[in-house]
């Protein structure tokens, strides 16, 4: 007797079925602060998955389970060992159904974006595509570089994004020892593909790990609202240090009138002010955005000022410490000044654009003697010189004619050994008032 045959699947269909019954096979390119969380994401929730990197201290590492990263611990990734590779050679990528490409976007010395890693990535998965591949671009980039990759898809390998291949930019929304208990599970995710095919395979796909996944109409409107996102950032962080001036004017605690403010529930989001920002977000993102402005001819005047703003910020760290430090007396050549904390934000080991390292140069140039003190960094070189470690206590803050709060990693801010200090500089405004006490 004969038995019905089985209907053959569509392609959609099949990617459809492939990610349901977690057969399809998911390549990560670049397992840093983004990709390795995402590697992690997908492994949870039943994929296979290889990752790839050219830093093979970070492949060992995943391979023998043990993390580098502070919101990722080592028994999570033990949970996964069966599920997670890692591997430097992207021909490991070659029986990947997806590939996500999670590589960083710094800036070049002319302020305009570096895709050289972007680039770098998109060559390396090349080889390996094949009809029916899904590609997801989740770095940060400049308006118009997902429509770019695709051109170079289609002139390269004649497959066409979209018909062929399926290619969206999904951008990343990490936030690194982030508080207040955002994950890759309960934020947002943005997708916006190369037709409509590509938009629906990628929603699918973070579907998977994220709880809401939002498609949006094309890549470019992704690519430019992950920029947008930090530039609005960067501008308020310029208003908030602008306020920390007239409040210091003033006599008045800047973050007691920002917490004021905030207690109006519309309309409003707090920023507080600090000694500049770090990381590859917020220094970094809105350099994109005025670049594509400019090849435009689009003048973004707010924007290019308050980015002045907040990279002038650790140049005011300097001169207030010079300035604090002539009216007791004291020259700042020869001056030893202590920052506590040199990473770029509380929780984090991460240098990246930290405006401790232009604080530490500014305070070299005047001929000041710099140590610094901060439990997650136990190394710090600026410029190829060494920066001397500092054990936390009374007696070293004691020793030093001006010690300079920059980063509060966990309960520093009040921690009893700062009565010690003859003189501080609260950058931060989280010290308690106290006559040894100055803010920034």
């Amino acid at each position: 007797m004969a038995t019905a045959q089985e209907p053959t699947r569509s392609p959609a269909e099949g990617f459809t079925a492939q990610v349901a019954d977690r057969t399809l096979r998911i390549g990560i390119v670049g397992l840093g602060y983004t990709g390795l969380p995402l590697a992690l994401g997908f492994a949870t929730a039943g994929f296979g998955v290889v990752g790839v990197d050219l830093d093979r201290a970070k492949v060992a590492s995943v391979n023998r389970s043990e993390s580098y990263l502070p919101d990722l611990t080592d028994i999570e990734l033990q949970d996964v060992a069966d599920k997670l590779t890692a591997v430097s050679d992207p021909a490991a990528l070659h029986d990947a159904d997806a590939l996500v490409l999670c590589v960083p976007t710094p800036v070049t010395p002319e302020q305009t974006a570096d895709l050289a890693f972007v680039d770098a990535a998109v060559e390396s998965v090349l080889p390996h595509l094949r009809p029916g591949t899904l590609v997801v671009l989740q770095s940060t980039v400049p308006a118009g570089t997902t429509a770019g990759i695709a051109r170079t898809i289609e002139e390269r390998t004649g497959l066409v994004p979209g018909e062929d291949v399926y290619l969206a930019m999904a951008p990343e929304r990490v936030d690194p020892a982030n508080t207040n208990g955002w994950t890759l599970l309960n934020t947002p995710k943005l997708v916006g593909g190369v037709g409509p095919e590509s938009t629906r395979r990628a929603q699918l796909l973070f579907e998977q790990i994220c709880r809401t996944v939002v498609p949006v109409s094309d890549p470019a409107v992704a690519e430019l609202s992950k920029v947008y996102e930090n530039t609005f950032r960067l501008v308020n962080i310029a208003l908030s240090l602008e306020l920390s001036d007239l409040c210091r004017s003033l006599g008045l605690p800047v973050r007691e009138v920002v917490d004021a403010a905030a207690t109006k529930p519309f309309g409003f989001l707090a920023h507080y002010p600090g000694p500049g920002v770090g990381g590859e977000c917020i220094p970094v993102d809105p350099l994109f955005l005025s670049e594509r402005a400019r090849r435009e001819g689009v003048a973004l005047n707010l924007v290019d000022t308050a980015h002045r703003r907040v990279s002038e910020r650790p140049r005011q760290v300097v001169d207030r410490v010079a300035g604090l430090l002539a009216e007791r007396g004291i020259p700042a050549a020869g001056a030893k000044v202590l920052l506590v904390g040199v990473s770029y934000k509380p929780g984090v080991a991460d240098l990246r654009n930290a405006p401790a390292l232009d604080v530490v140069r500014g305070l070299r140039g005047l001929g000041a003697e710099v140590s610094y003190y901060d439990p997650m960094v136990p190394e710090l070189e600026v410029d190829g010189t060494a920066v001397p470690s500092a054990v936390w206590g009374g007696g070293t803050l004691a020793a030093a004619d001006c010690t300079v709060l920059v980063t509060p990693h966990g309960r520093l801010a009040s921690d009893p050994a700062w009565a010690s200090a003859p003189l501080v500089l609260d950058t931060r405004n989280e010290l308690a008032p106290a006559g040894n006490v100055e803010v920034l």
